[in-house]
């Protein structure tokens, strides 16, 4: 499934990128989202104009569709690895499960990019594709796991305004 999400930021790209860059965002974005239980920054390196960060996440609940499901917390469990490049204000990401043997049931990249809009804010885009390979839930559970992908999103341009104002 392919997506894009757009938010309109309220503050100079400088001050957006500052935020994307900060340490404090992982924790931040944990306390804003209601169905995850933590978000932990697992590394995170600036080196070189070059942000390596990985944040582990780990859901507070299955999704619905798996209630009353024998579904290990692990599985409820994902790292983001993200390279954000300065110079080019624009990202890649991937997110990887917890166990190797599970990233044959779940995929999901893409980019991540600020751009400076004609009154001095920021655009920041995100375009993926997510995909869950699981006979006949994988279509419903790919809709699901979309809808929390964007509760992210939303959350971390909540937290990305509030770091850019400090």
């Amino acid at each position: 499934m392919h997506f894009e999400i757009s938010h309109e930021l309220d503050a100079p790209l400088e001050a957006i990128e500052a935020a994307v860059l900060s340490p404090e965002l992982g924790e931040r974005l944990g306390q804003k989202l209601r169905s995850i239980e933590s978000v932990e920054t697992v590394e995170h390196v600036v080196k070189d104009g070059e942000l390596r960060r990985v944040l582990r996440f780990q859901a507070s609940a299955p999704l619905s569709i798996f209630k009353g499901q024998p579904l290990a917390r692990e599985a409820m469990a994902w790292h983001e690895h993200v390279t954000y490049r300065v110079g080019d204000h624009a990202s890649t990401w991937k997110v990887k499960t917890t166990r190797e043997q599970w990233d044959r049931y779940f995929a999901s990249e893409g980019t991540y990019r600020l751009e400076r809009t004609a009154d001095g804010r920021t655009r920041r885009v995100v375009v993926g594709d997510l995909s869950i390979r699981v006979r006949l839930v994988g279509p419903v559970a790919e809709r699901l796991a979309l809808a929390e992908v964007k509760k992210t999103y939303d959350a971390e341009a909540v937290v990305l305004g509030e770091l850019a104002l400090r």
